[in-house]
């Protein structure tokens, strides 16, 4: 409770000296800090093969993207990825982010995970029939270090094993 009572104690000051001083922070020049590319490895994979379904984000300089790994009450979104039901695919376990940053936050009240440059997220699957396409959607929040601004994404995405 005091935690959150600081967090909105801060915004409300924040919030003021902006309005007093006309000067409200402009976030960074990327529209879209996050660059997508989902790839289905290893290629050429038969029925009864076991796959992963490789996300890869290049995100850009001063920007972080929040992993999928955590749970706050409070605080950043986590990636999530939801996948459209797929012919000739089961996936198999939960999506797993590969080496995020960890960072603790007193007033968040935990710890939450975060790529800086570049992320990557793997899936397991197994082809069941004729290859056919994994799609979906990516779904989350980016932050700009600098000023904290932050924006949340939906991305859709789409690969052929």
């Amino acid at each position: 409770m005091r935690n959150r009572l600081l967090a909105t104690t801060f915004v409300a000051a924040w919030a003021a000296t902006a309005v007093a001083t006309d000067h409200f922070p402009t976030p960074a020049p990327a529209q879209q800090p996050v660059k997508w590319h989902v790839s289905v490895v290893p290629a050429g994979a038969k029925p009864g093969d076991d796959v992963e379904i490789v996300f890869d984000a290049d995100i850009s300089h001063g920007w972080i993207l929040y992993s999928s790994d955590f749970k706050l009450e409070i605080g950043p979104l986590p990636a999530k990825f939801l996948f459209d039901t797929p012919t000739g695919l089961t996936l198999v376990g939960d999506i797993q982010p590969v080496k995020p940053q960890w960072k603790a936050d007193k007033t968040l009240g935990g710890k939450y995970s975060y790529f800086a440059q570049h992320a990557q997220f793997r899936q397991k699957a197994r082809l069941t029939a004729a290859p056919s396409s994994a799609s979906g959607r990516i779904t989350g929040q980016t932050c700009f270090e600098e000023n904290g601004l932050c924006q949340l994404f939906r991305e859709t995405f789409s690969a052929n094993p």
